[in-house]
C-alpha cells in the first residue's frame, strides 16, 4: 500500500465506498477543502496504483465545552500543570473511506493504526488525540471502538454523528514498551 497526498489540482479518479456523502467529499468536497486550507486528503494506492482508500484529516481540539467538566479534568489531569491550556490539541479525521471492493480486509484499521504512529512518530503538529465525528450507526461505531476510540460526550446518542476521541498517549507508551521488550 502507498498514501499519496491528493492536491486540490490532482485527478479524481472514480471511487465508490457505497456511502454518497463520503464519495461525494472525495470527488468534489476535498477539492474544496484543501483551497480553503479546511483540510488535506489522502489517498491509499493498492499495488496497481488504484485507489482503494481515502482520508481527509484536520486540525483540531477538545475543548472544554465538549464535554462534561469530569471527563475534561480526567483527560486534562494527564497533562502537567504547567503545559495545560484551555484546549487539548488534537487531530481530526474529517472522512475515511474505503472502496467496497476492499472493505472487510482490515484496511480502514491499517489506515487508523498508520495516522496514530504518523502523528506520534516524531510529533509532526503536537497533537496529543485523534477526534472523528462518527457516522451515529452500529457498524461504524463498532469499528471505531474496535479501534480504541472512545465517546467524548455521553449526550449525543441521537445525533447523526458522535463525537469518539483516540488518546495518543497510552499508545506511544505502548509502542515503547513493546520495543524495548523486543530488546
Amino acid at each position: 500500500m502507498k498514501i499519496k497526498r491528493l492536491d486540490p489540482g490532482d485527478a479524481r479518479p472514480y471511487f465508490t465506498c457505497g456511502d454518497n456523502d463520503l464519495d461525494e467529499f472525495y470527488s468534489r468536497d476535498s477539492i474544496l477543502s484543501a483551497n480553503q486550507l479546511l483540510s488535506v486528503s489522502y489517498g491509499v494506492l493498492d499495488e496497481t496504483e488504484s485507489l482503494v482508500a481515502y482520508f481527509s484529516v484536520s486540525n483540531d481540539a477538545i475543548s472544554r465545552d465538549h464535554m462534561p467538566n469530569s471527563r475534561f479534568h480526567r483527560l486534562f489531569n494527564t497533562i502537567p500543570l504547567e503545559k495545560r491550556y484551555s484546549t487539548l490539541p488534537a487531530v481530526k479525521i474529517g472522512r475515511l473511506g474505503v472502496s467496497e471492493r476492499a472493505q472487510c480486509n482490515k484496511l480502514g484499521t491499517n489506515i487508523l493504526d498508520f495516522l496514530k504512529v504518523w502523528f506520534t512518530h516524531k510529533n509532526k503538529t503536537g497533537c496529543r488525540f485523534i477526534v472523528v465525528d462518527a457516522y451515529n450507526n452500529p457498524r461504524t461505531i463498532n469499528f471505531y471502538e474496535k479501534n480504541g476510540f472512545k465517546f467524548l460526550v455521553d449526550g449525543n446518542k441521537n445525533d447523526s454523528t458522535r463525537i469518539m476521541y483516540f488518546d495518543l498517549i497510552p499508545f506511544i507508551n505502548f509502542v515503547i514498551e513493546s520495543q524495548s521488550i523486543k530488546k
